[in-house]
């Protein structure tokens, strides 16, 4: 439990005065997330999931580092977009990891939410989450 509440407190360092699409604490995303997983290892790395791609300073070294066993780690650096990365490569090697798997469902589920609220094409959500599901198969 203690490699959890480590994780919440990163994300809520590495968010602090970050904002989500519907103009909200980007933290109440990160949340929402992991609430939506089930294991302590899932929501470890749904707290995580955005820390270096959009959190200053935060490198998958320093995650390393700060004590998240190498299984995190690779499930955080799946959910990690690459630079020209396009959105089916990043899903499709998202869905590689069994840990990040269920973390990017949960994170295209709310970002779904998230577009409809706030007036945002959602296309790319829904396409990301039919791709989960022909690749799960349901």
């Amino acid at each position: 439990m203690a490699m959890l509440q480590q994780a919440a407190e990163i994300a809520g360092q590495a968010h602090r005065g970050q904002r989500d699409k519907t103009g909200r604490p980007y933290i109440e995303h990160v949340r929402r997330v992991a609430d939506a997983v089930e294991t302590p290892d899932e929501k470890t790395v749904a707290y995580l999931h955005d820390v270096v791609e959009k959190g200053e300073g935060w490198t998958l070294d320093r995650l390393e580092a700060a004590g998240f066993g190498s299984r995190v780690v690779m499930a955080v650096d799946a959910l990690t977009r690459r630079a020209g990365e396009s959105e089916r490569a990043f899903v499709l090697r998202a869905a590689s990891n069994p840990l990040s798997l269920p973390v990017k469902k949960a994170d295209l589920e709310d970002n779904l939410r998230q577009a409809h609220q706030a007036g945002i094409a959602p296309a790319k959500y829904k396409e990301g989450l039919q791709l989960l599901s022909q690749l799960t198969g349901g």
